[in-house]
């Protein structure tokens, strides 16, 4: 898959080039505010390039099948929107019902859905009939997509974790030439992005993703996933259900615990803030840089405990026993960092008399 990876890689960084100046013409970009410290206006096209790299390439190297037909249309009707979101700020509602029509072209179009989850309760398999894995597949979807747009805060950090994510998915579906065309592209486009998000050379236009890429890296982690513990068509495996929650551990996590704690402090959910992982972290006094290389180790360690479960062949109750447990003291160390950041910034900004 390295021919495919590289072709991806090449597309995306041409196509990243060309778009940034029509980005800026078009008003379509990041400017700071009170919430983003980033300087000047970044175009936001990230996921743009993504997304027209894998319409290019995927019809031409394996032809397009009606799942892959199934899949460009659903992740190319979330980049339409959330390039809409990008410049016009769309309501809410119209993303949701866009997001659930995503999730509806992926069940009926490509007949598949969250069906088996294994032996996670202990006592007996558990499959769930049809009236069922429909409304949960629908939220699996919408939950792991927007866990990817609501962690993208941060310089690199989207990217880092979704190269670490695909990355596990290849390992794990033993790289064969028909089960990852699809991640083979997408690492080679996020690779490609991630050079010019971090801005390594001058020459580079500095991008971000968007809304439009984090929802398609999102869905398309999902759709990989569900394909994959479900035996679909696309990756013809059949891996635990329970797995998907390790390769999309850190970034499903951070939205679950971030969601509780706008629920308890009485906030909307979907409004943005400053509770994130990273922000957290930012508050604690960590530098950008020791920020990606902690989030990037811990999301390593995440995927590497779920990937040893398996190869060991532990219990499915037990593996979802262990990211439980990951989710607990997950919270508890970011509680914590949280406190003490505030009592940093209350030491470093004492209130006037």
């Amino acid at each position: 898959m390295f021919v495919q990876g590289l072709s991806a890689f090449a597309l995306t960084a041409v196509l990243l080039i060309l778009l940034a100046p029509l980005a800026r013409w078009l008003g379509l970009v990041d400017r700071p505010d009170s919430r983003k410290n980033h300087i000047g206006e970044v175009p936001l096209i990230g996921g743009v390039a993504i997304f027209i790299g894998l319409l290019v390439l995927l019809p031409f190297f394996t032809g397009l099948s009606a799942e892959l037909y199934w899949y460009l249309t659903a992740a190319g009707l979330l980049v339409v929107v959330g390039v809409l979101d990008d410049r016009f700020n769309i309501n809410i509602k119209a993303r949701i019902v866009i997001e659930v029509m995503a999730a509806l072209m992926m069940i009926f179009g490509s007949n598949l859905w969250v069906g088996d989850l294994g032996n996670i309760l202990i006592f007996r398999e558990l499959h769930m009939p049809l009236w069922l894995s429909l409304p949960f597949t629908i939220i699996a979807v919408f939950g792991i997509t927007n866990a990817w747009n609501m962690i993208d805060g941060m310089d690199g950090l989207v990217g880092t974790i979704t190269l670490i994510a695909l990355g596990s998915f290849y390992f794990l579906t033993h790289a064969t030439a028909l089960n990852n065309l699809l991640p083979s592209l997408l690492i080679g486009g996020t690779a490609a992005y991630l050079l010019f998000n971090l801005g390594t050379s001058r020459l580079l236009p500095k991008v971000f993703l968007g809304d439009a890429g984090s929802k398609l890296i999102g869905f398309s982690l999902v759709w990989l996933l569900i394909d994959a513990t479900q035996g679909g068509a696309l990756t013809g495996m059949h891996l635990p259900a329970v797995l998907a929650l390790f390769v999309v551990g850190l970034p499903l996590i951070d939205m679950v615990i971030t969601t509780l704690r706008r629920i308890k402090k009485g906030l909307p959910v979907h409004e943005p803030d400053r509770t994130h992982i990273h922000h957290v972290l930012q508050q604690a006094g960590f530098t950008n840089q020791e920020i990606l290389l902690l989030i990037g180790v811990l999301s390593i360690q995440i995927n590497f405990i779920g990937i040893v479960m398996y190869l060991l062949n532990w219990a499915v109750w037990a593996q979802f026993g262990i990211f439980l447990l990951i989710t607990l003291l997950y919270f508890i160390c970011i509680d914590n960092a949280w406190k003490l950041g505030k009592w940093l910034q209350q030491q470093n900004h004492p209130p006037q008399p």
